[in-house]
């Protein structure tokens, strides 16, 4: 038997404790009148707080974020439009990023999240950021190793 009332496509939402408890929305019947913008402001924070968050540690007080990959670091580093590209020079150890040359501070450190291999780091620099691609280390992978029988 179809009923005549319209129903609301997020209806199995009500039935799920989690969402119930946790949907960020003030009621689901909200979320047809929120504003794209909203929505997408939302979205923007809790992917900042997700990759920043756990490595900002108050060393820096540089902009930046860490995208781990595979088997590559990538930091992507703010630089402020205060100093001139050209001045700046970036040292790096496997557990850190030293940026030197900035006007306010002879250096600032950055903790990296894995060890990295800095003789095959490459960095760029556009359009106000500092990209470096760093390779991580291994971690300590199994390797045969050749038994000799007497």
């Amino acid at each position: 038997m179809m009923s005549s009332e319209p129903t609301n496509p997020l209806d199995w939402l009500n039935q799920d404790p989690f969402f119930k408890k946790h949907f960020p929305f003030k009621t689901l019947e909200d979320q047809w009148r929120l504003d794209p913008n909203q929505v997408d402001s939302y979205v923007q924070n809790i992917i900042n707080q997700a990759t920043t968050s756990g490595f900002m540690d108050g060393v820096s007080s540089l902009r930046y974020e860490h995208f781990d990959m595979h088997d590559t670091l990538v930091t992507m580093i703010r630089i402020p439009k205060r100093i001139h590209p050209e001045s700046i020079w970036v040292q790096l150890s496997r557990t850190q990023i030293k940026v030197n040359g900035l006007k306010d501070k002879e250096s600032e450190l950055i903790k990296l999240p894995v060890p990295v291999n800095p003789d095959r780091t490459k960095a760029t620099y556009k359009q106000g950021s500092l990209q470096l691609r760093m390779p991580k280390l291994s971690s300590g992978r199994f390797k045969d190793v050749f038994i000799r029988y007497l």
